[in-house]
């Protein structure tokens, strides 16, 4: 990937207020860099370990909930278990087909989505499901460090018995 295009990751990163160098920055760079934009945290485990990165299960579920909690990666409700993440952050429609898992990414106007949406339920009136997610707005550095406690504010849990 040209340095100009990591470089625009990385200030997106400095923008939201995270790191614009270490693993969080290498797994972002990753993902943006990916063809494929809708990415289960298994699926990035792969594309990590494709380009050698070392990081650890727990560790990249972190990176993309960090990355997710910023407003850099959107999160889809799906039809399983494991969350989906999304490389494109601008909110924008998703049709999530359960029967092949397919999600198709929808850039479209209000009235073209609310048109779809009509003409789904004309056709399939029991086999349509409308979710509708208001979405929080993406944490701010100054939001992340009061929300994340340093070892000295956590409560001394006492003596272990």
């Amino acid at each position: 990937m040209p340095h100009a295009v990591e470089a625009v990751f990385r200030d997106a990163l400095r923008h939201a207020g995270l790191p614009g160098h270490g693993a969080m920055a290498r797994v972002f760079v990753l993902l943006r860099a990916s063809p494929e934009t809708h990415l289960t945290c298994a699926q990035v485990a792969d594309l990590v370990a494709e380009a050698g990165l070392a990081v650890t299960p727990v560790e990249l579920a972190r990176h993309l909930d960090t990355l997710a909690d910023h407003g850099l990666l959107g999160r889809l409700p799906t039809t399983t278990s494991e969350p989906v993440f999304d490389t494109v952050a601008e909110p924008h429609s998703h049709l999530i087909y359960e029967e092949s898992a397919q999600v198709v990414d929808l850039h479209v106007s209000p009235e073209t989505l609310l048109a779809m949406v009509r003409e789904a339920l004309l056709r399939r009136p029991r086999g349509v499901e409308l979710l509708v997610r208001f979405r929080r707005e993406p944490l701010t550095a100054r939001e992340t460090a009061v929300s994340t406690p340093t070892p000295q504010d956590r409560p001394d849990p006492g003596p272990s018995r």
